[in-house]
């Protein structure tokens, strides 16, 4: 376990969905409802293949391997319709989201974002659920040249503020950037997500801790 005392941690990294708030039934909705369009059944792990990825990425992984005849601008602004909607008006914070980014600002520690998803969708999420303010970094992975099976995404932000890894602490709810992060050697929280709970066992046993929401962690962190 990651010792919490000792002042090591400089900067956390939160990523999004599933993570700070509650969308990811949402995504399974959307592509119950994009593979029924075209009478098939979601294909099983497709969901642990696109999870990490951008929309970008995940409709040239649906094409390739699903509708070869379909174009990729047309996958991606039908889940950009279907979800447009939720992200502006009904998506929520998990429980006590709110209260561990005011915790970490007050005491100092630099916070960022990192997420899989489109700034189409977060931006307008981050400023209606009024949290936007607390991330002094915002990337996607859009960015960088792979989606969270590469550290790479997290190691850009370290370089941005010059902290290493060591001083690093990452909250993920999907077993593939847990993974990611923690091979990589960053401190790492898995958070429990109900559309994440088949992978629970791995996702405690490749990283430092694993919790059911941030008030576990705050527990733990305030003592």
């Amino acid at each position: 376990m990651i010792n919490f005392n000792n002042k090591n941690i400089k900067l956390v990294i939160f990523d999004l969905d599933g993570t700070l708030i509650a969308s990811t039934s949402l995504w399974s909705d959307i592509d119950k409802n994009f593979f029924k369009k075209r009478n098939m059944e979601v294909p099983e792990d497709y969901g642990k293949a696109i999870a990490h990825l951008g929309l970008k990425s995940a409709a040239k992984y649906t094409v390739e391997n699903y509708f070869p005849n379909e174009k990729e601008t047309d996958v991606i602004k039908e889940w950009h319709d279907l979800s447009i909607e939720a992200y502006s008006k009904d998506i929520p914070l998990k429980p006590h989201a709110k209260e561990i980014l005011d915790f970490l600002m007050q005491n100092g520690v630099i916070i960022a974002l990192a997420t899989a998803n489109s700034k189409e969708l977060y931006e307008p999420c981050l400023s209606r659920l009024d949290i936007a303010k607390y991330f002094s970094f915002i990337i996607d992975v859009n960015s960088v040249k792979e989606g969270k099976n590469s550290p790479e995404i997290y190691d850009r932000i370290c370089t941005h503020f010059n902290v290493s890894r060591a001083e690093t602490l990452i909250f993920e709810d999907m077993l593939l950037p847990i993974k990611t992060a923690y091979k990589a050697g960053y401190n790492v929280v898995a958070i429990y997500d109900k559309h994440s709970i088949m992978n629970e066992e791995e996702s405690i046993n490749n990283s430092h801790l694993y919790i059911k929401d941030f008030d576990d962690f705050l527990s733990i962190y305030k003592k």
